[in-house]
């Protein structure tokens, strides 16, 4: 809610919707929440906020654009609910910060002159251009008195101590792997993808280097890296042959693991244990992650009151 929605309006490159709609169709409901009728017009500019940049009408598919009309509608719908929450409320703005918030966009535009261009572009009166202003402020009110959460480092702190579980780095281990592809529509790919793995695996067992004898017979793309994956947690790989690398120490090299996608050899190069991270490491990231849950929640619990009493048509 800290950024204008206008300001989105304004910069939007509506006129590409409105260049080919005649008025009947911009002033087209679409919806309406408690009576207020949400036009074509409106879904349009919406649209155009969320549009990528880098897309342009042209190369917009039909399917991505009803997609994006489909989010911008709930947009639409949820910034209504909340303005009529907030109307429920007595959130007002009085014209006099209206006119001061204006002058000051106004300002940042070069003059007023600048600001209508603009505006017609965006396919928008400055009467229009009042009345929105005037709803992002009464958004902003609401935002200020019933949904901006700010934590002191003494609530950051205890919830931390109650989940510092939440904090730990887990264990990882670096392996490397040689992957034999069994070819499914050779009807002797199997005896030929185990003779491939055994072979390798004698030649590692006789001393040559793990990643060399990788870099020759692995089908996996790591090959190119003599078979090193990196570090990796437990999820990482699949479930046969993360129970082999996890059972290894740390320089051993596994048996041939047979799977339904090929042979495996496994080479277990190092541990890396969990770590607990203090709360000096985490607090500025967790203060950002629960202020933006607790924001969330109550948000939705308004959003949830609202549309119980809202009443909400398609058309």
């Amino acid at each position: 809610m800290k950024k204008l929605f206008i300001l989105g309006i304004i910069f939007a490159a509506v006129s590409i919707f409105a260049s080919n709609q005649n008025s009947n169709e911009k002033e087209r409901i679409i919806a309406t929440v408690d009576g207020y009728k949400i036009t074509k017009a409106e879904l349009d500019r919406q649209v155009a906020i969320l549009l990528p940049k880098s897309f342009y009408h042209s190369t917009v598919t039909e399917k991505k654009l009803k997609e994006v009309e489909k989010d911008a509608l709930k947009e639409l719908i949820k910034k209504h609910l909340l303005l009529e929450y907030a109307k429920q409320k007595r959130y007002e703005i009085s014209d006099s910060i209206v006119n001061r918030e204006a002058k000051k966009i106004e300002k940042a535009f070069g003059s007023k002159e600048n600001l209508l261009k603009r505006l017609k572009r965006s396919n928008l009166t400055y009467d229009e251009f009042k009345k929105e202003l005037r709803n992002d402020l009464i958004m902003q009110m609401l935002y200020d008195k019933e949904i901006k959460t700010d934590l002191s480092e003494a609530e950051l702190k205890r919830y931390y101590e109650k989940n510092r579980y939440k904090f730990k780095v887990p264990e990882k281990i670096r392996v490397k792997i040689i992957y034999i592809r069994n070819d499914p529509t050779d009807p002797k790919g199997y005896e030929k993808a185990l003779s491939r793995a055994k072979e390798a695996l004698k030649k590692i067992k006789s001393g040559e280097d793990f990643g060399d004898i990788a870099s020759k017979y692995s089908n996996a793309m790591s090959r190119i890296k003599g078979g090193d994956m990196g570090f990796i947690h437990k999820g990482m790989l699949d479930e046969p042959i993360e129970k082999v690398a996890y059972s290894l120490k740390a320089g051993e090299v596994s048996d041939i693991v047979d799977t339904p996608k090929g042979f495996y050899i496994i080479k277990l190069e190092e541990i890396s244990p969990s770590v607990q991270l203090e709360f000096d490491e985490v607090k500025d990231r967790l203060k950002k992650e629960l202020k933006s849950k607790y924001e969330k929640e109550k948000l939705d619990k308004i959003l949830k009151t609202m549309r119980k009493k809202t009443k909400i048509e398609y058309r």
